[in-house]
């Protein structure tokens, strides 16, 4: 086979780093809402499962002996390789992996380690929300779970929890105000997103929240909460307003506003849960496009790939730990208003209205 030509960012290399080091190291740490490694919370490895492009590979480490069991599921053949031939390169292509430039790279290190291990990718196919599977022994229960997990790097570029697209947009009205649409939708720049909302404000005008417009996200957040959607409309409209960027700096804005808090009859406490409960949902299944049915796709959790090259994971068994790195790790982030249709003013139905479109991305 021929793996010369497979390149990859640093967020796609760590998929294959953080798949050698949990093969090798037979084991997984949990970590705290800093991503500090809990050592008392581990899960004990016995299989890992990847999608390649023949189909799955199982690599089988249940016997504890230093041996690896790879299994193709359709041809049926099966190798035996020992961790001590992968072991002593998995830091090496770690700091090959760190110290490589922006953009896809080769890891020379890696070409040989992939064939011993029959991997043709470096990582899982972007329809799958699982980008690893793991089977581990279960020491709450006697079972032994077949677990998904997402994996995330702190190497590259900081990733989105939740893309942004056309159903991505939220609609507002415009009142109380006598600029015409030509007059701010000349506003450009940067952040003209911004500076439109600003103009529109500073002029005595508002926003005023009308509908989700995909029907489809509009029903997965109303299984958060019948008012969900009202809420983050809340926090877009202050986001676009120059208020914040960080979620949680826009959950305290929101509920210290006494208006909006008697609005809905919540107040910041009842955010800050809601708003946790929908960043744990996107996180391990719920999609935009698609009707969610309220469960888990990534079964397992995420997997962090860290600076240092500790792989730690936050599991629904430890759950607290892992809502609260999704709140104080993530913010609100400006998509292309081109690609995605919003930011400018436009009149419909006798009103001034105006789309934001929400996206979420790790800080870091």
């Amino acid at each position: 086979m021929n793996f010369m030509a497979i390149k990859g960012n640093k967020g796609e290399w760590s998929e294959f780093y953080a798949f050698i080091k949990i093969l090798t190291d037979g084991e997984m740490f949990a970590a705290d809402k800093d991503l500090n490694v809990l050592k008392e919370k581990f899960f004990t490895i016995l299989k890992i499962i990847r999608e390649e492009k023949g189909g799955k590979i199982f690599y089988d480490i249940s016997k504890n002996n230093g041996e690896i069991t790879i299994i193709d599921e359709k041809s049926k053949n099966t190798n035996i390789v020992h961790t001590s031939q992968i072991k002593g390169r998995v830091a090496d292509i770690f700091q090959a992996m760190k110290n490589s430039p922006k953009g896809t790279f080769e890891i020379v290190l890696a070409q040989d380690l992939m064939e011993t291990l029959h991997c043709k990718q470096i990582k899982a196919s972007n329809s799958q929300k699982a980008d690893i599977t793991v089977v581990i022994h279960d020491s709450i229960s006697p079972t032994t779970p077949e677990l998904g997990f997402s994996i995330k790097s702190r190497l590259g570029s900081p990733s989105t929890l939740f893309n942004a697209s056309g159903v991505t947009n939220f609609l507002y009205k415009i009142v109380n105000t006598e600029k015409k649409e030509e007059e701010i939708n000349e506003i450009n720049g940067a952040s003209k997103v911004m500076d439109r909302s600003k103009s529109i404000y500073t002029t005595g005008g508002e926003l005023v929240f009308l509908s989700v417009e995909n029907e489809n996200l509009r029903k997965n957040l109303r299984k958060i909460d019948s008012n969900f959607a009202q809420i983050i409309a809340e926090i877009l409209k202050r986001y676009y307003e120059g208020k914040g960027t960080k979620l949680v700096d826009l959950v305290e804005y929101i509920g210290n506003d006494k208006e909006f808090c008697e609005r809905m009859n919540l107040d910041k406490s009842d955010f800050e849960f809601k708003v946790k409960n929908f960043l744990l949902a996107v996180a391990l299944g719920m999609t935009p496009k698609k009707e969610w049915d309220g469960f888990t796709k990534a079964h397992g959790g995420y997997i962090i790939v860290k600076e240092n090259g500790d792989v730690v994971c936050y599991h629904l068994y430890n759950r607290d730990e892992f809502e609260e790195y999704l709140y104080r790790n993530t913010k609100l982030d400006t998509p292309s208003t081109t690609r995605h249709k919003f930011g400018f003013v436009y009149e419909e139905n006798g009103e001034k209205r105006m789309k934001y479109n929400l996206q979420i991305r790790f800080i870091k």
